[in-house]
């Protein structure tokens, strides 16, 4: 098994688009860098100082008319229910900030993502168009094992590209900042930064293995891209449209929050659908169990000539 395991990654290495994804995204990040840092000012001491007080005064405010009178969630304080709604960074100068840095992170989610969808989809369907995976069983006929393989290292592989790109993406935002931003902050930014590039990096691995089962379903890369952008785009806005609380069972709504990690409501007529990153987790490795267990009595199952 680690021999196997050995080849389908020294695979998934030479893998060009790979390469070619991880060089364009690069320069993306690059250029972002720039214009970001282009863009921004390092603001003066007195907006600063203003910025503080009118956050001060703000939180005592909500704190003085017990949270502006509005009911408080369970085992919450007024001054902790007041701190949510206030950020020092809603009166800061424009600009870059390092307590804005989880936010940039979560906006690059997208293309992460999609860039893991990507790699599956491709290192299983042109194997298939190629002849590739034909090769492979005449050494290794076990199918089952192999397929297993193959989705760990495409798994493992896509986590570890989108933690590189947005680890690079903090740390050009982060340098743009400290050149033309301001880096005072008493939140915790890298925390938030690391828990938000590690949270996006693992859903990229889980939605990379759906690319990986649709394309051993579809037995082409194309197929499985259009097939999952006709389901996400199309099918499920119209589930979405007609039946806004089915959205806790959607891919898309559960990516979402399991990305932000933030709680969503859903509202359909009288009843109320929360989404937690928890649910949104369950519900994203469910889409992988079924799909990874359609693809493989598919391959059991036909002929692979």
């Amino acid at each position: 098994m680690i021999r196997l395991l050995a080849a389908e990654w020294l695979g998934f290495r030479s893998r060009k688009i790979v390469r070619w994804l991880m060089v364009l995204t690069l320069i993306g990040i690059v250029v972002a860098a720039i214009i970001a840092g282009s863009v921004s000012h390092k603001p003066a001491e007195a907006d600063l100082a203003r910025a503080q007080q009118l956050y001060e005064t703000g939180l005592a405010d909500c704190i003085r008319q017990d949270g502006f009178s509005s009911e408080l969630p369970a085992g919450t304080s007024v001054e902790e229910y007041c701190r949510s709604l206030f950020s020092e960074s809603d009166y800061a100068p424009s600009g870059l900030r390092l307590d804005g840095l989880d936010e940039i992170v979560l906006g690059a989610a997208f293309i992460v993502v999609l860039i893991g969808l990507v790699i599956g989809a491709s290192m299983v369907g042109a194997a298939w168009q190629s002849g590739t995976i034909t090769t492979i069983l005449t050494w290794e006929p076990r199918r089952v094992r192999w397929f297993f393989a193959r989705l760990a290292v495409v798994g493992l592989g896509a986590t570890l590209v989108a933690a590189v790109l947005l680890t690079v993406l903090a740390f050009a935002i982060g340098l743009a900042t400290a050149l033309r931003g301001t880096t005072a902050t008493t939140t915790p930014w890298l925390a938030d930064s690391a828990l938000a590039i590690a949270r996006i990096a693992v859903v990229g691995g889980g939605v990379s293995m759906i690319g990986a089962a649709v394309a051993m379903i579809g037995r082409h890369t194309a197929a499985a891209l259009g097939a999952v952008f006709v389901y996400m785009a199309v099918l499920e806005n119209i589930v979405r449209g007609l039946r806004p609380g089915l959205g806790r069972f959607l891919l898309g709504d559960n990516i979402g929050v399991a990305v932000t990690a933030t709680r969503t409501s859903l509202f359909q007529g009288e009843s109320v659908f929360v989404l937690t990153p928890q649910h949104g987790a369950v519900v994203i490795a469910v889409y992988v169990i079924v799909l990874v267990a359609a693809a493989m009595v598919l391959l059991r199952a036909r002929d692979v000539n």
